[in-house]
């Protein structure tokens, strides 16, 4: 019976901070044998995905790798997810791929086709593939250099076409940086390759306010040989400067993007596994680094001009001047996150997407913790939650609650059994709770015109 009370406050809470508070979180598992490398938060309010699937093919006697992407409403329910499988080669080159939603309507999505690094097997190629609303296939395209090339970005230019970046070699030389210029169709307009140092690749490239681009890339060569390294280009690919960062990637694993001032956010993986960020201006001089601890190379910037980080145990808000704000103990590590409309997080992690709250929770009995004037789009809402006052929380026993045009305070186990109740009628009255066990219980409001429900303590 616990349980039935459990689910039924459980529903009723995730109602009301959906109706009341604009927060939806969840976790969700989606199809076996896949792995989302990276999710967005699309104009409708959903979110697309996109990752590769992975299965044993008997024809070949190895695993065959199809591309995935994955279209859900806000609250993580499929809308459509498809596999898209090219040839038989796709190997684990596939990784790396980016999904990307258009202004015009549909996607384009970017990865490789053909895993073989040398003949006579096929050549690995870019892969860009133009989709409409639904996941259905407008036109695909590949790019190809003599040897193998590996797209691992696609970014829409203001122009209505597409830029990519990953890596390219040729016969007897190592992997340089290669970035491919397209119309709208798919058509290559330009192509450039940029040698580095040793293997090369750069795995995110954008388009700046002057119409250049600013791509983040590295060298997989073992530390202390290898080094992070912004190319600040033009509008045709000619490099208009270079920036060297005495911090090797792992695996060439980083992510960027530009902030409000017009400068660089940049999150590596370096080599040994711990995720450095840092920031420049607008002409790649260094403002501040921080190594975070170990995780991914993933940074997202928030709406209110901080930036928000998850780790192997931990996820962490800094300011713009790179000093961690907030932290806590977080087991989530995902591969990729971004900012939702909400001001919580979406994640990317194995085959699962975990929509959390503003402070990173994703559970039910946390997410109320996440204030309202951080998550709420009704200014209604926020003007309540001003007026409520549940202290001291913890409390000993005796909490005293505040608010207006409240009718009925209701108390909850953590289990959902409802144990006090009580008519509210001045504008201030007190809960006595000295005979409840200490522990956490749940405390609802009832108003003329709201719902709210809170965490409540007591010691």
């Amino acid at each position: 019976m616990n349980n039935f009370f459990k689910i039924i406050l459980f529903l009723l809470i995730v109602i009301i901070s959906q109706n009341a508070f604009s927060q939806v979180v969840f976790n969700k598992t989606y199809q076996t044998n896949t792995v989302i490398e990276n999710v967005w938060q699309t104009s409708d309010k959903g979110y697309i995905a996109g990752g590769y699937y992975q299965r044993w093919d008997n024809l070949i006697n190895d695993w065959n790798y199809d591309h995935y992407i994955l279209k859900t409403d806000s609250a993580g329910n499929i809308q459509w997810e498809k596999n898209y499988d090219f040839t038989p080669l796709d190997g684990m080159c596939i990784e790396g791929s980016v999904v990307r939603e258009l202004n015009n309507g549909g996607y384009a999505y970017i990865s490789c086709i053909n895993c073989a690094q040398n003949p006579p097997n096929p050549l690995s190629k870019y892969l860009l593939i133009r989709l409409n609303n639904l996941g259905d296939t407008i036109w695909t395209k590949t790019y190809e250099r003599p040897k193998r090339s590996m797209g691992q970005w696609v970014e829409p230019t203001s122009d209505g076409g597409f830029v990519m970046t990953g890596y390219a070699a040729d016969y007897g030389t190592s992997a340089d940086v290669y970035i491919v210029k397209t119309d709208s169709m798919g058509k290559e307009k330009w192509n450039k390759t940029y040698q580095l140092y040793g293997e090369d690749q750069a795995t995110c490239i954008r388009q700046t306010l002057d119409g250049g681009y600013i791509v983040a890339a590295g060298s997989s060569l073992t530390y202390p040989v290898a080094n992070t390294w912004l190319l600040k280009l033009n509008n045709v690919g000619d490099t208009v400067w270079t920036k060297i960062f005495p911090w090797g990637m792992w695996n060439v694993n980083a992510y960027m993007d530009i902030t409000p001032d017009n400068g660089f956010i940049v999150a590596v993986k370096d080599s040994d596994y711990y995720q450095v960020a840092f920031k420049t201006d607008s002409m790649g001089n260094l403002l501040w680094v921080n190594n975070l601890g170990q995780g991914n190379a993933c940074i997202t910037q928030t709406a209110d001009s901080t930036f928000a980080v998850f780790g192997l145990n931990y996820f962490k808000e800094i300011n713009q001047n790179g000093n961690v704000i907030f932290s806590k103990s977080d087991t989530l590590n995902p591969r990729f996150w971004q900012q939702s409309f909400d001001k919580g997080y979406i994640t990317a992690k194995g085959n699962r997407l975990i929509k959390t709250d503003c402070e990173a929770n994703f559970l039910f009995w946390d997410i109320i913790n996440c204030p309202i004037s951080s998550v709420s789009t009704n200014i209604a809402d926020f003007d309540k939650e001003k007026e409520i006052e549940i202290y001291p929380n913890p409390s000993d026993g005796i909490v005293n609650v505040k608010a207006e045009k409240l009718n009925r305070i209701e108390i909850y186990t953590i289990n959902g059994k409802l144990i006090m109740h009580q008519s509210y009628i001045n504008n201030q009255n007190y809960i006595d709770m000295r005979r409840q066990e200490s522990g956490l219980y749940f405390i609802k409001l009832i108003g003329t015109d709201y719902n709210v429900v809170r965490k409540l303590v007591i010691e």
